[in-house]
């Protein structure tokens, strides 16, 4: 019953804290030529933009050696959110990280642990689902120009388990008249998120 209950109300929660978060300087600044973010006074705001993914995860810490020290992500935000549980007698402490690849509006990725500080709750404990590509599932996809430097780096995190090291693959172009050469690599990230890695060959219109 306990972790029924759990499991209800994480969704609306982290909703919530992601939107109140989401417009903030340190996640929304513009770059120069990328999109402008919501603290960009001047802008014009885009119809529609797919913002951020953001992982649920187990150890924030076990993430961040993936996503910033072997990937080469930046963190642009990084707080620790303290406030009384929804539903038990306690407090609870929630770390809410934002990494950005290349532009620190669009295609940001969050990591939320809503058990920071506390290793013995069951959320950590939870067992890891590696199912493949199979619905249900997503894939974080980055493109790279630095797979040669990046790939031992990757390997060697520990929860990291790979699917395929780096391969030739070849994709028709959008246009559908040329191909798209690229070295791709999969695995699963510590918390059985699917992620490739890959670098293109040819240029990507």
């Amino acid at each position: 019953m306990k972790n029924t209950v759990y499991r209800r109300w994480m969704l609306p929660s982290l909703l919530a804290l992601l939107m109140a978060v989401g417009g903030g300087t340190a996640a929304g600044a513009g770059e120069s030529g990328s999109r402008a973010g919501p603290g960009d006074a001047n802008a014009t705001p885009e119809p529609l933009t797919l913002r951020r993914q953001t992982l649920i995860v187990r150890d924030i810490e076990r993430s961040l050696r993936l996503y910033r020290d072997a990937i080469g992500m930046e963190v642009i935000y990084d707080n620790i959110i303290r406030r009384a549980h929804a539903t038990e007698d306690r407090d609870q402490a929630i770390r809410l990280v934002f990494l950005k690849a290349s532009n620190d509006f669009i295609g940001v990725l969050g990591l939320v642990d809503y058990e920071y500080g506390n290793p013995e709750h069951p959320v950590h404990v939870k067992p890891v689902r590696k199912e493949g590509f199979t619905p249900g599932n997503s894939v974080v996809l980055f493109n790279t120009t630095e797979l040669e430097k990046r790939w031992h780096l990757i390997e060697a995190v520990e929860g990291v388990e790979v699917i395929t090291g780096p391969s030739y693959r070849e994709y028709p172009s959008y246009d559908g008249t040329s191909t798209i050469r690229v070295n791709v690599t999969t695995f699963y990230d510590p918390d059985g998120f699917l992620v490739e890695f890959n670098q293109p060959l040819d240029p990507i219109h």
